[in-house]
C-alpha cells in the first residue's frame, strides 16, 4: 500500500458518486416526463373524439404538397392543445433546472443532452399512443386528405405527418424550457420509429416552434 494515492482515490471516488447521482437524476427526469406525457396523451385522445372536419379539408387536399405547419394551422384545436402539452413539458424541465442537484449545475450543452435523452426515451415509450391519437385527430379533421390511410403504414402520408407532429411536440417542449431546438431535435428524431430517414430536423424544428408559440 506504499503506492496508494489518497488524493487520486478521493477524486475518482467523488467522480463515481457524482456520476451515479447524475444517472439517478436523469432517471427521475425521464420517469417524471413519462408520467406527464402519459397524462397528456389521454387528454389528446379524448379530445380527438370530438373533432369535426376542417373547412379547409377540401382546399388542402387539392393543394397536394403541403407543409405540416399549414395542416396545423387548419386544425387550430390540435395546435392549441399541443401547445399546452409543450408548455407542460417546458415547465417540467424548467422546474428541474431550478432545483438543487447535478442537473442544475450542468452546462447548457449538457442540459440540452439530458433533455434530449429524456424526451427521446420517454417519447419512444409513448410513441404509439400519441401516433394513434394524432393520427385519429388528423383523419377526423381532414377526412379527404387521409382517406383509407393507416397511421402505422409507413407508405402513407398520415404516418409521415403524425410522426412529424409528434417529434415537433417533443422538441417544442424543449424549446419552451429554453433548450436549443436543433440540439434537441437531433436526439429526439433518432429515438422515434420514423427515424432520421423520414424526419428532417429542419422541418421538425419549424413544427416545434409553431407548437411552442401556440
Amino acid at each position: 500500500m506504499d503506492n496508494f494515492d489518497l488524493k487520486k482515490f478521493l477524486v475518482e471516488n467523488k467522480l463515481t458518486v457524482n456520476s451515479r447521482m447524475l444517472n439517478e437524476e436523469a432517471g427521475n427526469l425521464e420517469k417524471g416526463l413519462e408520467q406527464l406525457l402519459a397524462s397528456a396523451a389521454q387528454n389528446i385522445e379524448s379530445q380527438s373524439q370530438k373533432v369535426q372536419p376542417s373547412k379547409q379539408d377540401g382546399e388542402l387536399n387539392e393543394i397536394g404538397i403541403l407543409t405540416v405547419g399549414a395542416l396545423l394551422a387548419g386544425a387550430p384545436g390540435l395546435l392549441n392543445l399541443l401547445g399546452k402539452v409543450a408548455d407542460g413539458i417546458g415547465g417540467f424541465f424548467s422546474s428541474g433546472f431550478k432545483q438543487g442537484g447535478g442537473i442544475k449545475q450542468m452546462s447548457d450543452h449538457k442540459k440540452g443532452t439530458a433533455v434530449g435523452n429524456a424526451l427521446k426515451n420517454a417519447g419512444h415509450k409513448l410513441e404509439h399512443k400519441y401516433i394513434d391519437s394524432i393520427g385519429g385527430w388528423l383523419q377526423a379533421a381532414f377526412p379527404k386528405r387521409y382517406t383509407n390511410q393507416d397511421v402505422h403504414n409507413k407508405a402513407t402520408k398520415l404516418y409521415d405527418d403524425a410522426h412529424k407532429i409528434y417529434a415537433g411536440l417533443l422538441v417544442g417542449g424543449a424549446v419552451v424550457s429554453g433548450i436549443d431546438a436543433i440540439h434537441a431535435a437531433g436526439t429526439v428524431i433518432g429515438g422515434l420509429e420514423g427515424g432520421a430517414t423520414a424526419l428532417k430536423a429542419k422541418e421538425v424544428v419549424d413544427i416545434a416552434q409553431k407548437i411552442a408559440a401556440a
